[in-house]
């Protein structure tokens, strides 16, 4: 794939590189450099072997400040290359310094994307449907508008590698389903979660794509990981209810609504409690940005 040529680059000032997520202290800039580095092999290892570069259309939906797509600085050469992210301070230093030879432009809340139907090849989403609450579904249909015939999204997401770290609670995929928490938490604080099972994104994020590989990890260690999904654009037209009703003859979808229902009552006893107990119950959550490793600030 070439020499990516990344140390050639500006770094980031180390308070935007902070607002990425926990960073080493001691090397800030060299963790920033590595976990890049290994999240474009994660990327290049996931795409399909006949995927080239050459002459596409890429975009790093929620890129922060340039972690990843710094990475593919060789690849600007061939490929129209973007990036987009909430955070404003981050988009003003990458317009700033790494535009050329990317394109960037900050995004919303709201699900909707300044390109034409069809424009990318390639999105990809690292640390991001981890944080979709309410608002997933508009987002990948969104995602799914403005993907080409056959173009791939690739997302990172919560799930058994990360869950009892999160929550406290053993995996237990048949009771997941689609398990968001800590809603209206602060992005500073890193902001709300959502737990996926695999068996739950294959019946509903599978309605709009073609589910190519779903990972539980992205990297098969002891270590807490997000686990990975690549998907190929599905030529249908859905709306968000399509997304989200409640896959038919499906047990589980009951089941993971019930087991929904008694985390949020637990997390509402904690909250009236007041706020030593918020601050005490659950312990795992409160390490929620280490472990995602970003904070969408």
């Amino acid at each position: 794939m070439g020499d990516p040529g990344r140390n050639s680059l500006p770094a980031p000032p180390v308070d935007l590189l902070r607002r990425i997520g926990p960073m080493d202290e001691t090397d800030p800039v060299g963790g920033y450099e590595r976990t890049g580095a290994e999240d474009r092999a994660l990327i290049e290892a996931a795409l399909p072997p006949d995927w080239s570069w050459q002459g596409k259309r890429v975009l790093d939906f929620g890129c922060g400040a340039g972690r990843i797509l710094r990475q593919l600085a060789a690849e600007a050469g061939e490929a129209e290359l973007w990036g987009c992210d909430l955070d404003r301070p981050s988009i003003a230093w990458l317009r700033e310094n790494l535009s050329p030879p990317f394109r960037f432009f900050a995004s919303g809340e709201a699900a909707a994307l300044p390109q034409e139907d069809g424009y990318f090849d390639l999105i990809y989403a690292f640390s991001v449907y981890t944080h979709f609450t309410d608002n997933w579904a508009e987002w990948l249909l969104e995602h799914h508008r403005v993907l080409a015939d056959g173009g791939l999204l690739l997302v990172t997401f919560l799930g058994e590698g990360v869950a009892e770290a999160l929550t406290g609670e053993p995996w237990d995929e048949d009771r997941i389903g689609m398990n968001p928490l800590l809603h209206g938490k602060p992005w500073e604080e890193g902001g709300p979660i959502a737990l996926n099972s695999p068996w739950w994104i294959r019946a509903h994020w599978g309605r709009a794509f073609e589910i190519l590989e779903l990972r539980s990890r992205t990297i098969d260690d002891d270590q807490p990981r997000q686990g990975l999904v690549l998907m190929r654009r599905r030529p249908v037209r859905l709306t968000v209810e399509d997304l989200t009703r409640i896959e038919p003859d499906e047990p589980r979808e009951i089941a993971a609504l019930q087991h929904h229902a008694r985390q949020l009552r637990d997390e509402t006893l904690r909250l009236r409690a007041g706020g030593e107990a918020r601050r005490r119950i659950p312990a795992p959550l409160r390490a929620a940005g280490r472990l995602l490793g970003r904070s969408r600030s």
